[in-house]
């Protein structure tokens, strides 16, 4: 079930669009399936947390673009203070400023999914 039939009202729609905001497509969608998949597992989370209607099934290895976005998630979830200047350079290397923000967006709401989908037992 999605934490969304958990709360009411305004809280449910705010949370609702949060999340259809990260999946907009402002950043590549192929690209958040991944880092949601590797924070699923990172976390130890269902493989199904955070999933939107709209992500795609990730296709083939990732490109170069995809590696240093997914080394970036990795630090973000094991320990936030670990993330150096360099995995941020590496990630604004591959994305424009808006996408850069859009993504660490992303991530945060992905990551938040997988938590209380932990916590609560599989609602997210």
């Amino acid at each position: 079930m999605r934490l969304a039939g958990h709360l009411d009202g305004t809280v449910a729609e705010s949370f609702e669009a949060l999340i259809d905001g990260v999946w907009d497509g402002r950043v590549d969608t192929d690209l958040l399936e991944r880092c949601r998949r590797r924070v699923c597992d990172l976390i130890g989370a269902p493989g199904d947390a955070g999933q939107h209607r709209s992500a795609p099934e990730p296709v083939g290895p990732p490109d170069e673009r995809a590696a240093a976005c997914l080394a970036f998630a990795e630090m973000w979830v094991i320990d936030p203070h670990a993330v150096t200047d360099e995995a941020a350079a590496a990630v604004r290397s591959h994305l424009s400023d808006r996408e850069a923000a859009a993504f660490t967006i992303g991530l945060a709401t992905i990551e938040a999914q997988a938590r209380i989908a932990t916590a609560l037992g599989g609602v997210a």
